[in-house]
């Protein structure tokens, strides 16, 4: 998977198809960075950036972009993973997604993972990582202003 950047010029060479020969003066440039001349701005494919062939090595990379903030929070001294048993009711958990936030006594967290579900009772087992920091959450959500206070978190947050 590779951006195309369009063409790049370059000495002529040839390419012969049977009997017919092709003059060329350049060649598709495909790279890991978006755009003909990579900018530090620029869209980057790579989990951690490399020097880049032509311009300047983006800053933003697919671990920065996607990765960053919640690995951060993993490794985080006051973060906490919680093995609990949950009793989800059977419409919540079809909606429920392990990229969700859910509300637990007054803290918001990320859902890891549910496991060992009941369909007959909507008891199982859930893991919860947090709580979550401000740094996770993006500008426009509010943060609470005093502990124990929820912020208002689009999508509501499922309660456990």
């Amino acid at each position: 998977m590779l951006f195309y950047n369009d063409t790049k010029e370059c000495e002529d060479y040839y390419i012969a198809s049977g009997s017919e020969v092709t003059q060329l003066g350049e060649f598709p440039y495909f790279d890991n960075y978006s755009g003909t001349q990579s900018t530090t701005g620029s869209l980057s494919l790579l989990f951690f950036n490399e020097t880049a062939a032509y311009g300047t090595a983006p800053t933003a990379s697919l671990y920065t972009q996607y990765w960053e903030d919640y690995v951060s929070l993993l490794y985080n001294p006051r973060t906490r993973l919680l093995n609990m048993s949950a009793v989800i009711p059977l419409a919540d958990y079809f909606k429920m997604e392990l990229n969700a936030l859910v509300q637990f006594r007054g803290n918001t967290y990320h859902l890891r993972a549910i496991n060992d579900y009941n369909l007959n009772d909507g008891s199982c087992k859930v893991q919860l990582l947090g709580p979550v920091l401000e740094a996770v959450f993006s500008a426009n959500i509010p943060l609470p202003s005093r502990p124990g206070e929820l912020p208002d978190i689009p999508g509501e947050p499922s309660p456990i």
